[in-house]
C-alpha cells in the first residue's frame, strides 16, 4: 500500500515537472526588443524570461529610450519606473497582447514617443500570459 502511494506521488510530481517545462518553451514568435536589440528570443535565448532585467546605463540615462517591442501572443513585458521590478503608483506599463486569437507574429511597441514619463523607467519582467 505504502509502495503503491510511493509511487503515485512520483507520477504525480513527475508530470507537473512535464507540464512545467512545456509551459516555459516559448515559440519562435515570442520575443522582446529593447532599442532593437533582442533581450528574449530571435537568438537571444530565453534567459531573461520571469527575471527582473535592468535597462542599460545608457537607456535610463538618455529621456528618448527606451524603445521597447514585444512580439507573440503568449508573453508580456512589464516596465517598472523603480529597478527592481515593482510597482509604483501607476509607474509601470504592460506591453504585449496576449490574446490568443490575434495574428501570432503580432508586435506591440511603446517608447518615450507615447509617453515621456517611460524614458525615466529602469527595469523589466518578462512573463508567460
Amino acid at each position: 500500500m505504502q509502495l503503491r502511494n510511493l509511487l503515485v506521488a512520483a507520477l504525480a510530481v513527475a508530470a507537473a515537472g512535464i507540464e512545467v517545462v512545456k509551459k516555459t518553451q516559448l515559440d519562435i514568435n515570442q520575443k522582446v526588443y529593447v532599442e532593437n536589440a533582442p533581450v528574449l528570443g530571435d537568438g537571444a535565448g530565453e534567459g531573461a524570461l520571469n527575471n527582473c532585467q535592468s535597462f542599460a546605463a545608457a537607456h535610463v540615462a538618455n529621456p528618448a529610450a527606451p524603445n521597447v517591442k514585444v512580439c507573440g501572443t503568449g508573453i508580456k513585458a512589464t516596465f517598472f519606473l523603480r529597478g527592481r521590478c515593482e510597482g509604483y503608483y501607476e509607474h509601470q506599463k504592460t506591453v504585449g497582447s496576449c490574446n490568443k486569437g490575434a495574428a501570432s507574429e503580432i508586435c506591440e511597441s511603446w517608447s518615450p514617443a507615447n509617453d515621456a514619463k517611460f524614458g525615466a523607467y529602469q527595469s523589466y519582467l518578462i512573463e508567460q500570459c
